[in-house]
């Protein structure tokens, strides 16, 4: 049995690499513009990917798809991959904030003056199992800036703050996930 866990880790690192090395970008860039553009763009032509990467979020063996922007174009997308499909994660622009978790992707974002975006994605075999989403806007030329709406989702459903925070708890410390950018061409 000790031989065995070794044997498999390194056959399931040689298949990731792999993975990795036959990875071909260009199937997938007519999906991803379209999730860029409405994020900061007038249209899809507005949008230059510079370069992307395969990182593996939830430790399945299986990568994610992290993509970003040229210069001047801060979006950046986190993406699953299912065959031919990707499903978003996580997305940001100048305006948010990319984060990572242990088995998870979400952003925060102060999107226009009174008005902050949140929203998390939980993965289990690159596929999202729990989400929360939060919006909220307020009044920024109060003194108080008192709240004028808000609404909190735990995987689709309406549920209250106390809910939420408890589900972004749960998501633990942010981590630093390393990756080998590859230019887009």
């Amino acid at each position: 049995m000790k031989k065995i866990v070794p044997f498999l880790l390194s056959l399931l690192a040689l298949s990731c690499q792999a993975q990795k090395k036959s990875f071909d970008i260009n199937k997938y860039k007519d999906a991803i513009l379209e999730y860029a553009y409405p994020r900061f763009a007038k249209s899809a032509e507005d949008v230059r990917l510079k370069d992307y990467a395969l990182v593996d979020i939830d430790g399945d063996g299986s990568p994610e798809l992290w993509v970003r922007g040229d210069e001047g174009q801060d979006w950046q997308g986190v993406f699953s991959l299912d065959g031919n499909s990707l499903t978003l994660l996580a997305d940001a622009d100048v305006c948010s904030e990319l984060l990572f978790y242990k088995n998870a992707a979400g952003y925060n974002s102060y999107i226009s003056p009174g008005r902050v975006d949140e929203a998390y994605s939980v993965l289990k075999d690159s596929r999202i199992v729990f989400s929360a989403e939060k919006h909220m806007e307020f009044d920024i030329f109060s003194d108080e800036q008192e709240t004028q709406y808000e609404d909190y989702m735990v995987n689709g459903k309406d549920v209250d703050e106390d809910a939420y925070n408890q589900f972004v708890l749960q998501l633990g410390d942010t981590i630093e996930v390393k990756a080998e950018w590859k230019t887009l061409e």
